[in-house]
């Protein structure tokens, strides 16, 4: 059975929707508003049948305006009125507005601005689903979107600490990292703690010493990954269970890159060389090695 009021624990942003149309300029205040598509940029509100719901079939376009931390009361007069009963851009002292370039009001002072033409409409449950193209975006980095959760307002706090163990390196090491990273945001490996009774084996990296790692990329499975980056080694190991993970900030000097380390423990079939006692001196990312 669904608990009274669960909607009430979702934390949103609020979207002051603009319109223009056969019924006249209107605003509204939308709390179900997201992005949802990069590449085209689609922006979807739900929303009621509605005057705006109404102009934008007419105009084929409207203005998604992500209300700012300061900008409360406004929500409260766009979502207080319908546009049935007055026209809310005309109060005084309340929304300054521009024209965008399809003829749609847009409001100043928020924390983003976009513009878009109409690509879908669609009954969803008890609202329709609206979802439009951007055709511009405007931003402000130094306003805060309002935050709406609990039947309340509010603003965003403080950051959150990214939970990253910062690991210092030598520019040798992080150039070689940032090279596995290709230009990716996060340096996402799989490594191979292969175990030979007490031994361990350890790769040449540079003038430093590592676990076998590979970086994999998006989509691809890590153990598969990482066996196949043995092989090529040309160690015989079977890849077993995940032993451990490790998310860092790797440093050197004022470049910082972020990485994830998946690391696997193996079986070897057959030693070579790189098989050690001790992890040797010099080793990179030492945090890697498990119990």
């Amino acid at each position: 059975m669904m608990q009274d009021n669960v909607h009430r624990y979702f934390a949103t942003t609020v979207g002051l929707i603009t319109t223009d149309g056969k019924w006249g300029q209107n605003v509204m205040a939308a709390e179900w508003t997201m992005h949802v598509s990069y590449e085209p940029m689609l922006i979807a509100i739900s929303i009621h049948d509605s005057p705006t719901l109404w102009n934008i079939k007419d105009r084929e376009a409207f203005g998604v305006n992500i209300a700012s931390d300061d900008q409360a009361a406004l929500v409260n007069i766009a979502g207080g009125y319908s546009g049935t009963e007055i026209v809310k851009l005309a109060i005084p002292g309340t929304f300054q507005t521009y024209r965008g370039s399809t003829g749609v009001p847009m409001l100043k002072g928020c924390a983003l601005a976009c513009e878009c033409k109409l690509v879908s409409v669609q009954d969803m449950g008890d609202h329709v689903l609206v979802i439009g193209e951007a055709l511009s975006a405007e931003f402000d980095e130094k306003k805060y979107p309002l935050i709406y959760t609990r039947g309340n307002y509010r603003r965003l706090g403080a950051k959150l600490p990214s939970g990253r163990k910062v690991v210092r390196v030598t520019e040798t090491a992080y150039a070689g990292l940032a090279k596995m990273a290709a230009g990716q945001f996060v340096l996402k490996c799989a490594v191979a703690q292969v175990k030979s009774g007490r031994k361990t084996l350890y790769v040449r990296s540079g003038r430093s010493w590592a676990l076998p790692m590979v970086a994999v990329k998006k989509g691809a499975d890590y153990r598969k990954a990482l066996a196949s980056h043995l092989a090529s080694l040309g160690v015989h190991a079977e890849v077993k269970k995940i032993a451990g993970m490790q998310r860092v900030t790797v440093k050197s000097g004022k470049q910082s890159l972020r990485a994830n380390f998946i690391v696997f423990s193996c079986t070897a079939k057959a030693e070579g060389d790189g098989w050690l006692l001790r992890s040797p001196r010099g080793l990179l990312l030492k945090g890697l090695l498990t119990p």
